[in-house]
C-alpha cells in the first residue's frame, strides 16, 4: 500500500486516511496533517488501492469496496505496528468509515472522524450511526453544520434535542462549515478560522 510518512521520529503515529472524491494530498489533507505534524506526530497518508489506479491512470474511479480497503488498510498497519508505537487513527469521510473497522484489532488510543458520512446525502433514512460501536476507543467527530451527511443530526441540534452516540464518542459543530469544512463562498473568509477550529479541536482531544 503506498503511503506518505512525515515526522517518523514522532511521538505517536497517526494513521490519516483520505475520503472517496479526493486522495492524500488534497489541501484538506495536507493542512491536517501538517497541524498534526506541529504537535509531534509522526503522521502516515496511505493511499486506498482505488486512488493508486486514479494516480496511474489520471481518471477517477470510485472507491473499492469496504472489505477491500478495510484490508488494505489491516496490511499496512501489521507492518507499520510491529513498533507498538501509540496509534491514532483518523479519517476524512470515507477514510473515516474505514478506521472503525480496524481500531480495536490495533489498539487505536483514539479515533477522530473528520466529517462523518452519518448517511448517503440523499438518503438520511441510511444511517450509519451504529457503525460508530464497531470502536471502543475514545473517539471525536468533528462536523460542519452544512454537511449533508448529517442533516437529521444537525435538525436535532436546532431543535434543542440531544444526539445520541456511543459513550466513548463526542460530537463538535463547526458552524457554518460543510463537508470538506469549508464556508459558504460569501464568507470564505471563514473557512481558515474553521480549519483552526479544527486543528485546535484535534490537538486538545489527542
Amino acid at each position: 500500500m503506498r503511503y506518505q510518512r512525515q515526522n517518523p521520529e514522532g511521538a505517536m503515529r497517526i494513521i490519516f486516511l483520505h475520503g472517496s472524491g479526493g486522495g492524500p494530498d488534497t489541501a484538506f489533507m495536507n493542512y491536517f496533517a501538517e497541524q498534526c505534524v506541529a504537535f509531534g506526530a509522526e503522521v502516515v497518508r496511505p493511499d486506498f488501492p482505488y486512488w493508486e489506479k486514479v494516480r496511474e491512470t489520471g481518471k477517477p474511479r470510485p472507491p473499492n469496496r469496504m472489505p477491500t480497503l478495510v484490508e488494505a488498510v489491516e496490511s499496512l498497519l501489521q507492518d507499520l505496528q510491529q513498533d507498538n508505537k501509540p496509534l491514532v487513527l483518523m479519517g476524512k469521510s470515507l477514510g473515516s468509515r474505514v478506521m472503525l473497522r480496524v481500531a480495536d484489532k490495533f489498539n487505536a488510543q483514539a479515533s477522530i472522524a473528520l466529517g462523518f458520512p452519518f448517511h448517503p446525502p440523499q438518503k438520511p433514512e441510511n444511517s450509519r450511526l451504529d457503525e460508530l460501536a464497531m470502536s471502543r476507543a475514545p473517539g471525536l467527530i468533528l462536523q460542519g453544520t452544512r454537511d449533508p451527511f448529517s442533516k437529521p443530526l444537525m435538525k436535532k441540534k436546532e431543535q434543542g434535542e440531544c444526539v445520541t452516540l456511543p459513550d466513548n464518542w463526542s460530537l463538535r459543530w463547526l458552524e457554518g462549515a460543510d463537508h470538506g469544512f469549508e464556508a459558504t463562498k460569501a464568507k470564505s473568509a471563514d473557512t481558515p478560522v474553521i480549519w483552526q477550529q479544527a486543528a485546535t479541536a484535534i490537538k486538545e482531544f489527542i
